[in-house]
């Protein structure tokens, strides 16, 4: 009997670490370096998801700025379950680009270049 309920312990522990470890393999698993390869300083950048019309994550820099060959590691929630989003960054200019349906399930850095991204190094 004892041996029985000392089986079912470690068992029960197993199934609880494979559910803790498999949440947290999910959470934040859309996190990626954004490295900027636009030659222009960026003063915003906003993240969404494909299929939304508006922007979720708004102006990721807040005061501050991302100069030529810069790059900052940009964080998501858990709860936001959702593999293709859209970049947009906002120039110093006030002029804009735009990058759409990036697989963030498989991206972890990304070099954004004029009108469209490159240098996508996948996991």
């Amino acid at each position: 009997m004892m041996k029985q309920l000392h089986a079912m312990k470690i068992f029960l522990f197993a199934v609880v670490m494979a559910l803790a470890v498999s949440g947290t393999a999910m959470a934040g698993s859309q996190d990626f370096t954004l490295v900027n390869g636009t030659g222009q300083t960026i003063r915003e950048i906003y993240l969404s998801p494909t299929k939304s019309s508006e922007w979720i994550y708004q102006d990721e820099l807040g005061k501050n700025v991302l100069r030529p060959g810069q790059e900052i590691f940009l964080y998501f929630s858990p709860r936001d379950n959702v593999q293709y989003w859209d970049v947009k960054v906002v120039y110093e200019n006030g002029n804009e680009d735009y990058w759409m349906g990036l697989d963030l399930y498989r991206i972890y850095s990304l070099t954004i270049r004029p009108g469209g991204a490159s240098s996508i190094e996948m996991i």
